[in-house]
């Protein structure tokens, strides 16, 4: 492996990181924001009752759930979450890469 063979390997190495630590943080910025939404449908949920408090009442969850984000939908959330696992795996694998080209 010539040098330039070399340090392209690492630029490559540097962006993939960099790439992935971005999908990670964007991943579970969405995910925590799915969790807080069905976390207030859910607690809603418990204890629905149409003479209970206001947040507890059918028409507030319904209203709840109409503006939940589209990423609140199991099918989607475990995409996202199948997503996030293998980004860590990745980032795990590239870790490990960087580590042994001595740039970690």
């Amino acid at each position: 492996m010539t040098d330039n063979e070399r340090d392209a390997g690492i630029v490559k190495l540097v962006r993939d990181r960099k790439e992935a630590r971005e999908r990670k943080v964007l991943l579970q910025r969405e995910l925590r924001t799915a969790g807080q939404s069905l976390f207030e449908i859910g607690s809603g949920l418990r204890s629905v009752n149409s003479a209970g408090a206001v947040h507890e009442t059918p028409g507030y969850l319904y209203q709840q759930v109409a503006k939940a984000p589209e990423i609140c939908g199991l099918q989607r959330l475990g995409t996202m979450l199948g997503e996030l696992r293998d980004v860590d795996s990745i980032l795990a694998e590239l870790n490990l890469a960087a580590r042994d080209v001595g740039i970690d």
